[in-house]
C-alpha cells in the first residue's frame, strides 16, 4: 500500500490486479467485467481521490489492470492522469487496446491535455519521432492550440517535404483536422494534392479529409 492510500482503493485495485492471470487472459472482455465491474464503479464514483493509484497500474503493458484504470480515468477525466496517459503512449507498445483507451482519454480531458501533449509533440518531432497515438490525442481535442499547431506542421510539410521524409505520417496527421471544425482548413489541405511521391492511400485519406472539413459546420 502507498502512504496514506485508503484502504478502501487498495481493496478496489487489488480486485483489478487479480484478473491479470492466465486464467482471465484467455476469456473475452465481457466475460472478465462481472469480476471487476463493482471495483470499476466504485473508483469512478471515488473520482480525483484514485487517480494516482490507478496510475500505477499504467506501467505494465498487457494487462487487464491497465486497461480497466484506463476505463475509470475515462470516466473520471481526472487532469491528474495526464502526465502518465502521456507516458504510456510514449513507451510505443503494441497494446493497442490499452494504446487507444489512453488516446481517447486525453481527448476528453481536453484543454488540460493540451500542453503537455503539445510540448511532448514538439520533442518528438525535433527528433524525428512520430506517434500516432499521440499525435491523435492532441489532434482530436478541438480548439485553437491544436488546430494551430496543425496548421503550422502542414504549412512547414508543405515548405521542406524532405526535412519530414521517412518518419511523418501526413495522411494519419491530417485526419482528424474533421474534428477542428474549420472549414478554412481546406485551401492548406487542397495544397498536399499537388505534392509528388504521395501513395494512393494517403492521397485518398487527404482526399476525404478535404471533403469532411469542406462540410464541416462550426
Amino acid at each position: 500500500m502507498q502512504d496514506h492510500e485508503p484502504e478502501e482503493i487498495t481493496r478496489y485495485l487489488t480486485i483489478l490486479k487479480s484478473v491479470d492471470s492466465d486464467e482471465y487472459y484467455e476469456k473475452e472482455e465481457d466475460e472478465i467485467w462481472p469480476a471487476v465491474q463493482d471495483a470499476v464503479t466504485a473508483l469512478t464514483r471515488l473520482g480525483p481521490a484514485a487517480t494516482p493509484a490507478l496510475c500505477r497500474l499504467l506501467d505494465a503493458d498487457f494487462t487487464w489492470s491497465c486497461y480497466y484504470a484506463l476505463r475509470v480515468l475515462h470516466q473520471t477525466k481526472d487532469p491528474q492522469a495526464v502526465p502518465a496517459l502521456i507516458g504510456l503512449l510514449r513507451r510505443e507498445s503494441d497494446d493497442t487496446l490499452a494504446c487507444e483507451e489512453a488516446m481517447f482519454t486525453l481527448q476528453d480531458i481536453g484543454d488540460a491535455a493540451i500542453q503537455p501533449l503539445l510540448q511532448e509533440l514538439t520533442t518528438q518531432f525535433r527528433n524525428e519521432q512520430y506517434n500516432s497515438y499521440l499525435v491523435g490525442a492532441l489532434t482530436g481535442i478541438p480548439g485553437p492550440i491544436p488546430y494551430d499547431f496543425m496548421v503550422a506542421t502542414v504549412t512547414d510539410f508543405l515548405r521542406y517535404p524532405p526535412k519530414y521524409h521517412g518518419w511523418f505520417n501526413i495522411g494519419d496527421f491530417i485526419f482528424n483536422f474533421t474534428k477542428q471544425q474549420q472549414t478554412k482548413a481546406a485551401p492548406l489541405l487542397r495544397q498536399l494534392l499537388l505534392l509528388k511521391g504521395l501513395d494512393g492511400p494517403t492521397r485518398q485519406e487527404i482526399t476525404e479529409t478535404i471533403e469532411a472539413v469542406e462540410t464541416a459546420t462550426p
